[in-house]
Order: C-alpha cells, then structure tokens, then sequence
C-alpha cells in the first residue's frame, strides 16, 4: 500500500486547523462571545468535506479540457489537483450554512477560524512540495528545485510551495495575535480575506505562465481573484469598523441618558 505525502501533509492540515480552533473555543468558555467547542467539532466536519468537495470542483472547471475525458480522475485527489480558492468557497458556504442553522454569529465564527485556516494552508503547501505541483518559474537561485511533475522533471524552479508555507506561518503569526485583541466580530476574517490574497498574488509572480495563466494586463486569472479577496477584505474591514463605532457611539448616549 502506498502512502502519499499529499495525503498525509493534507491530513495534517486539517487535524491542526480543528485541533487550533477547538483549543481557542474551550480556552474562550465563559465568555459572553465564546463559541461552544461542540460546534466547533460539528461545523469543521462539514466545512472540511465542503472544503474538499469545492477545491477539486475549481480545479477540475478550471482545467476541463484535461478532465473532461475521464471522469474517473475527478475523483483521485490523492494525486494533487485542488484548488484552495474553491476550497476556501466550499468552507464558507458549510460555515455559513451551519451558523444559520444554530443560530451562531457568522462574522464571530470566522474570527476564531481565520489563523487556523491560515495553518492550514501552510501545512497544505509542503505537500505541494513533494507532490511536485504548484512549483514557480525556472531560476538560477541556490536554492532551485527540479520538480517531478507527472513523469517528467523541470527544471531547476522557485519552490514557491515553500515561499508560501513561510509567508503563511508569518501571517498565522500575525493573525494569532490579532485575535484576542479584536474590537469586533469580522475584524480577524477580514484581514484573513486580505492576507490570503496578498500571499497568492505573490506567489503567482513567480507561477505566471508556468502554473497559472496570464489573461490581462500581465495579470493571471488568480491575481484577479486575489485583488477581489484584498479590496473585498479592506472594505468589509472599513464597513464593520464603522459600524462598531457607531454602535459603540450609540452604547455611550443610551448609558448618559440612563445616568442622567
């Protein structure tokens, strides 16, 4: 029986993300804005399924053309092929999906999912690395990698896997931080939706052309959708300030007139 790197390293991303927000939830009990650790556990299980499920789909309509002929290999994830903005898609609609149906703030769930979803994707992409997929351009650095993609090897390549795993545990790092420091729900997720974005438009810096396909201005079709991700961030970030300080403005004149 073969054990696939992949598999393991994307097992391992899944089990430390829910273990990650599971210990925040159980450290949060008590708290007037705590999520039950029971939930945490029950809305992982569907939104990593969906995860997997939108992540393959994205990446199978991206490359139909290598698809459409077999439809056995849709289902062969153990030999990469997934797409993180599906999954990021898929997640969210299970998260959303199941926040309504237990009544539990949406934007509140995000923030203690944010950093570990963050962890996530840093784990996830060492098993990029010795899949031997989402590798950069050819380069003569010192630390160039020849990739075997699919049978044949590449060139001497930026491993951009690697670049990502470090780029990511510095914004795990930051969004970790962030967390109990939070002055609204929303305020953690958004600046996820802004790191996740600036870390895949760079990186595709280096995948242009090779991994990913140019379609406007020297852009690929993923910095579009990253530039989505960081203006749709900075504005929801804008909105839900706003609204707080006002809310909180509100709070302060109730509290006068009750004084008074």
């Amino acid at each position: 029986m073969s054990v696939h790197s992949y598999g393991v390293l994307l097992m391992l991303a899944f089990l430390a993300s829910v273990g990650w927000v599971y210990r925040t939830a159980v450290a949060n009990e008590g708290r007037e804005d705590a999520i039950d650790p029971n939930d945490v556990l029950d809305a992982s299980v569907w939104m990593i399924l969906s995860g997997v499920i939108g992540a393959r789909a994205l990446f199978i309509a991206i490359d139909w053309k290598d698809y459409s002929g077999n439809p056995a290999s849709w289902f062969q994830i153990w030999q990469g092929g997934i797409s993180f903005h599906g999954a990021l898609i898929g997640g969210l609609i299970a998260m959303i999906v199941y926040c309504r149906m237990r009544k539990i703030p949406i934007l509140r769930f995000g923030d203690i999912c944010a950093a570990p979803v963050m962890l996530g994707y840093a784990i996830g992409r060492i098993g990029c690395f010795f899949n031997g997929c989402c590798y950069g351009a050819q380069t003569n650095v010192p630390w160039a990698v020849n990739f075997n993609d699919e049978g044949h090897m590449t060139g001497p390549s930026h491993p951009t896997q690697i670049y990502s795993t470090i780029i990511s545990a510095l914004f795990f790092a930051a969004l970790v931080r962030m967390y109990p420091r939070r002055e609204f729900d929303g305020q953690v997720f958004c600046w996820y939706m802004i790191f996740a974005g600036i870390e895949r438009f760079i990186m595709e810096i280096w995948r242009a052309s090779v991994t990913s396909t140019v379609v406007v201005l020297g852009l690929t079709d993923v910095q579009l959708l990253c530039l989505t991700l960081i203006i749709g961030g900075s504005i929801s970030l804008a909105l839900l300030r706003r609204r707080a300080k006002l809310g909180h403005a509100r709070d302060q004149q109730v509290l006068g007139v009750v004084q008074s």
